[in-house]
């Protein structure tokens, strides 16, 4: 029997070619691979970094307030940025995690590793995705002031105020918020605008202001008549879950600094300056120490507006 020589280096070239594909297909797949894996960890620790970077962006917002104060920030692309409130320690934990859209590999991947910060408090919903974020900073004071806490919203959101009191049209309109429309009326409201009622029902945000409470969807949480409207705005732009959260890391925040007031009482008492309200103070202290509702704000509010009230009669005043 012969063999037919053509037929057999015509075998032989197309098994080399075949197998020259086979083999720059396997490098080519883990060539991508490799490529891909690198720039998954590279995302990785950028997005670790965009969120420190975050909250030192948003250290100098807060420092030495009076009133409220805004800002935008700007990313390189579209982000979304996931706001970690813990209860758990003397004083909770602000976490911050971003995560940054990409055309490489998967369009999301899981977040960076947390920033975490002990003096921050961030009233957002869980995830603020867009390429810019609006900002306002605002002191919370009940009586003495506890803490700046930080509103976080997409600056590519709209929303509608309606029927707003006249102090927070004022202030809307001095601090220039952007894309935030007050209105007379929900018909005037833009068609996918996040909608807020004060004192009327039927929007995204319907605002109570005789029982000083908020129902967003479908849960009702409290706030406090702070003389900021701190808590308010805290209400209106956050989740229910993280606004709760915030709250009573707040309160953990207030019943301390309640201790260390008393302390500074007893310190001045013996130069003629007693205040005479060190039992009010650890009473108030007790009192925070224990919140775990935001219901429980209208008790505390009573409290701290009489521990102010005393403290403001004073010739040596404590805060």
């Amino acid at each position: 029997m012969k063999m037919d020589v053509k037929n057999k280096k015509g075998f032989e070239f197309s098994f080399g070619w075949i197998f020259a594909i086979i083999v720059g297909a396997v490098i080519i797949f883990l060539a991508i691979y490799g490529v891909t894996n690198f720039i998954k960890q590279q995302r990785g620790t950028s997005d670790t970094f965009a969120g420190k970077e975050i909250g030192i962006i948003l250290s100098p917002v807060e420092t030495s307030l009076e009133s409220g104060k805004t800002n935008m920030i700007s990313f390189p692309a579209e982000t979304r940025v996931y706001n970690d409130c813990k209860t758990t320690g003397n004083f909770g934990s602000q976490g911050i995690r971003v995560a940054m859209k990409s055309g490489v590999g998967k369009e999301w991947q899981e977040p960076g590793l947390p920033s975490i910060f002990y003096n921050k408090y961030i009233f957002s919903t869980s995830t603020v995705e867009g390429k810019k974020a609006m900002v306002l900073a605002k002191p919370f004071s009940m009586p003495y002031k506890v803490a700046d806490i930080i509103l976080l919203w997409s600056a590519e959101e709209d929303y509608c105020f309606v029927n707003p009191p006249k102090e927070i049209e004022d202030e809307i309109e001095d601090l220039s918020i952007e894309r935030i429309n007050v209105t007379s009326s929900k018909g005037n409201c833009k068609k996918n605008s996040k909608k807020v009622c004060f004192g009327s029902t039927g929007c995204d945000v319907d605002v109570d202001l005789i029982s000083q409470r908020v129902k967003k969807y479908g849960q009702i949480i409290y706030y406090a008549d702070d003389k900021e409207n701190a808590l308010l705005y805290g209400a209106i732009f956050s989740d229910p879950g993280i606004y709760e959260c915030q709250v009573k890391r707040l309160m953990k925040r207030a019943s301390e600094l309640a201790l260390l007031y008393r302390a500074k009482s007893e310190s001045l008492s013996p130069r003629g300056c007693s205040s005479n309200l060190e039992s009010d103070l650890i009473t108030y202290s007790n009192q925070t120490s224990v919140f775990n509702s935001s219901i429980a704000l209208n008790d505390i509010q009573y409290s701290a507006d009489e521990l102010g009230r005393r403290n403001n009669a004073l010739s040596c005043k404590l805060f």
